[in-house]
């Protein structure tokens, strides 16, 4: 018995190009109305991650004396250990204290933040800017960013943990040109240095 394809909201959105900066900028600003909002935004484009990443990360995952986040709970992507940018680590310090190793780093009503919630986000984002948004495109626009900021293609494999050249080039669609300088594109955005 053959099972039939089905069509959903994440195919367009697969099929659009990477966000520009200056929507990445208005996406974050938008995102300031709510301070978890704004730092999810930041969290899901900084480390590329997907969504059953970031709502099972783990205060234990943070690793303060190198700066360093574990990212390893995903079924499809490698697990993963990238430099918290410096725009990151403030507000994941204070969302991290008073909380045991074993506590989720974001909480919700039922102890860990769910995915809907963060699909909720992402549509009032959508119609704030009139971008559309999923996880796939903030992850190929991260990756975008990267080559423009002279990241090599195995480095930026590394940070948003796939397994193959292939898949980076599958995320990517087209390569776009890459510029020599090695920078977190959230510290662009935001202006300061990396």
């Amino acid at each position: 018995m053959k099972k039939e394809k089905r069509s959903g909201t994440k195919a367009p959105l697969e099929g659009r190009p990477a966000l520009n900066k200056e929507e990445i900028r208005s996406l974050l600003n938008a995102s300031r109305t709510h301070e978890n909002h704004y730092l999810w935004f930041r969290m899901l484009y900084s480390f590329g991650l997907q969504l059953s990443e970031l709502v099972s990360l783990r205060v234990q995952d943070l690793d303060w004396s190198d700066h360093k986040i574990l990212i390893h709970h995903s079924r499809t992507l490698n697990p993963r250990n990238p430099s918290i940018p410096y725009s990151l680590r403030r507000d994941l310090w204070f969302i991290s204290q008073g909380k045991q190793g074993e506590d989720f780093l974001f909480s919700g009503r039922m102890g860990k933040l769910r995915p809907r919630t963060v699909q909720k986000m992402f549509s009032k984002l959508e119609e704030m800017t009139g971008l559309p948004i999923s996880v796939f495109r903030l992850r190929r626009s991260l990756a975008s960013h990267l080559i423009e900021a002279g990241w090599d293609l195995e480095s930026i494999q590394e940070q948003l943990g796939l397994s193959s050249q292939k898949s980076l080039k599958d995320l990517l669609g087209q390569k776009p040109k890459q510029v020599p300088l090695k920078k977190f594109p959230l510290e662009e955005i935001n202006g300061s240095a990396a």
